[in-house]
């Protein structure tokens, strides 16, 4: 079953519909009034969700407007849940374990000591976001981003396996009241805060082929249109010379130069035109959360930078395999390796530590943001 037949076969399910799984691919539905009215249903109806629909069947679809019905039916509930987890991490030798923080977390500019490793339990925070692009075509995608909120670490290679290891029947275990109140993490202004800088690479990355669609069409056109409006200057201009040549009169000339001004008008409001019909707007809406206790083996991390130092744990998950790290503190991107700076031992990739392009001295954009310590020469 896809992902999305078994959401809204759950959600309907969950509303007092009977549901009634129907090949290929698509649902059979006998819906209560309440949900009829929100989702613009009959009675009785049969949706399909693959390319071969069933007999009878509407389409649906994340392009559809069907998620704004769910959401219709659906409000404010199954906006957070909390599991908690049990599954306990693979039991790696010591030995082994420095050698895999030693290959994932590289420092470039300073070192750091490995403190004691022991069994522990982190807090994750998966969020979800319903994106929105709009310039000539339009493109929805769902935008997620999963933290590690015991030490801020930014985990979203956990995201899909985690999400795959709940859809598991016997492996779903929901926390019971009394226990999500345990399960309690960052408040609402720190998780706005945070998701606010991690969101903006997030949506760069996932947009990045329909930005360079855009941009390949956009370049296209431009050229089209500069080609055309050099043909009619090159025209009016041979027109006026040849004029000029056999002494035309003065109104003769100058209705030429007129005509060649009006023409380089005329492109530059064309090219505004342009920008303005593939400029891109960017909507963003939260549409879910889900936060899980689960265990993790945890590695305290002392990083020494000259005379300072920043004390830290590195968490390694059972179901990614994998270490969570952290962000860079200035552009909130994934770096692959780490520059610390003097001040406040920021977490900084290597272009958020660069040297001033004015007079060469580092210096960080986290502590920073606006323009050099030394010089201070605005950042481009």
């Amino acid at each position: 079953m896809s992902d999305l037949r078994e959401l809204l076969a759950r959600a309907l399910t969950a509303e007092g519909a009977l549901v009634e799984p129907i090949e290929p691919d698509g649902l059979e539905i006998m819906a209560p009034p309440h949900v009829r009215q929100a989702l613009a249903l009959p009675e009785w109806s049969r949706v399909g969700f693959g390319a071969e629909l069933p007999g009878q069947a509407v389409r649906v679809s994340f392009e559809s407007d069907w998620a704004e019905r769910l959401e219709g039916l659906l409000g404010e509930r199954g906006r957070l849940a909390h599991f908690l987890l049990q599954e306990r991490p693979y039991p790696a030798p010591r030995q082994e374990f420095e050698r895999a923080v030693q290959r994932e977390f590289i420092l470039q500019n300073a070192t750091f000591r490995l403190g004691p490793v022991e069994e522990a339990r982190a807090r994750y925070l998966l969020l979800a976001f319903r994106m929105t692009a709009t310039s000539d075509e339009k493109r929805e995608d769902l935008v997620t981003l999963c933290i590690n909120e015991a030490n801020g670490a930014l985990a979203n290679a956990l995201a899909g396996p985690l999400l795959a290891h709940l859809r598991a029947e016997d492996r779903m275990e929901r926390a019971r009241p009394d226990e999500a109140a345990q399960v309690e993490g960052w408040p609402v202004q720190q998780i706005r805060t945070r998701s606010a800088g991690l969101l903006m690479p997030r949506i760069r990355f996932q947009l990045s082929p329909f930005l360079a669609g855009m941009e390949r069409r956009m370049a296209r056109d431009l050229e089209r249109l500069h080609a055309y409006h050099s043909d009619l200057r090159k025209e009016a201009a041979a027109r006026r010379d040849e004029r000029s040549r056999n002494g035309g009169s003065d109104d003769a000339l100058k209705a030429d130069q007129m005509r060649l001004e009006a023409i380089e008008r005329e492109y530059h409001t064309k090219v505004a035109d342009l920008r303005h019909k593939y400029a891109m707007s960017v909507e963003v809406r939260f549409l879910q959360a889900l936060r899980v206790d689960m265990p993790v083996r945890r590695a305290a991390v002392t990083v020494l930078r000259r005379k300072s130092s920043r004390q830290t744990h590195l968490d390694w998950n059972p179901i990614a395999r994998r270490f969570d790290l952290f962000p860079c503190e200035s552009c909130w991107t994934s770096p692959r390796v780490y520059c610390v700076c003097d001040d406040r031992q920021h977490w900084l990739c290597p272009s958020c530590f660069c040297a001033c392009p004015s007079c060469g001295k580092e210096s960080c954009r986290a502590c920073h943001p606006s323009k050099c310590l030394k010089c201070a020469h605005p950042w481009s």
